[in-house]
């Protein structure tokens, strides 16, 4: 497989993902740290320390984008994952050096789950991104941040829609699937007896479990897209992100009639929720060595 770049926003979900790809063996080039309900150095310590506890610190992680190419990133961000980035259980991790280094340049495939911010401004340089896969949006379920946007759309409308607007291969996986995979008690608990990794992420997670009643693996699931892409359904869509809207800044309006524009992004429409924790259960679980 060739080196995959990674964009995170550091939250849990991000945590779980990043846990997965190296269980599964994917190559990492870097990791991109940016802006997500964190500050960008909040973001980035967590993200460099939890890949530090997964044995994955010699793995770069770079510094992202600190506001949007619209603008400034939206000020009323709740702290969904905790002050620390990680449910209030950041001391549980590895130490390691706060990333200083800014992103240069992307090249070939580019896992997101976060704003598509520094995907876009790659795509301005002229960076040869050959694909992206990007935890964002939704179709029909409505938003998680506003009543019609997701978070990594909401946070810049502007770079979503660009990316989706571009010559470049473009893969979606919305909420409408990623909310299938939601984790209980119960789920969290098998996932601590996984090893040291599990057990890491359980605590991290099970913070947020006890606050809303569930767990939901976003970054995690869109992982396994990338991974084992055949356990998804998929469908090609014309996708464009609402980026000025009164009441829907930052919608992804994916459109689902006959006569549509022609499609532009790679839409997953469907998974077994089952197998996708089996799946994610299986790469954690190798961390075990």
């Amino acid at each position: 497989m060739e080196p995959l770049e990674v964009v995170v926003d550091g939250g849990i979900d991000d945590a779980v993902a990043l846990a997965v790809l190296r269980g599964a063996g994917v190559p990492i080039r870097q990791v991109v740290a940016t802006e997500g309900s964190l500050a960008l150095p909040i973001t980035a310590r967590t993200t460099a320390r939890f890949l530090a506890s997964i044995g994955a610190g010699g793995v770069p992680v770079r510094l992202g984008a600190r506001r949007g190419l619209g603008g400034p990133y939206p000020t009323d961000r709740d702290p969904f994952h905790g002050a620390d980035g990680f449910g209030g259980f950041g001391g549980d991790l590895a130490g390691a050096a706060l990333p200083v280094s800014a992103l240069a340049r992307l090249e070939g495939p580019v896992f997101v789950s976060s704003a598509m911010t520094v995907v876009a401004q790659a795509l301005h340089r002229g960076d040869p991104v050959t694909s992206v896969l990007w935890m964002g949006g939704a179709v029909a379920v409505g938003g998680n941040m506003t009543a019609a946007a997701e978070f990594n759309a909401w946070m810049d409308p502007t770079a979503a829609d660009e990316v989706l607007t571009s010559a470049c291969p473009v893969s979606m996986v919305p909420l409408d699937v990623t909310m299938s995979c939601r984790w209980s008690r119960d789920d969290l608990a098998a996932l601590a007896a996984l090893g040291p990794a599990g057990e890491l992420l359980s605590r991290a997670a099970g913070a947020l479990c006890e606050r809303d009643g569930i767990f939901v693996p976003h970054d995690a699931v869109t992982a396994i897209a990338l991974i084992e892409p055949a356990r998804f359904s998929w469908r090609e869509r014309h996708v464009r992100c609402e980026r000025e809207g009164l009441v829907a800044h930052g919608a992804t309006v994916v459109d689902r009639r006959r006569h549509a524009p022609p499609p532009n992004a790679t839409v997953a429409e469907a998974c077994d929720p089952r197998e996708i924790r089996a799946a994610i259960f299986a790469a954690i679980a190798e961390l075990a060595g």
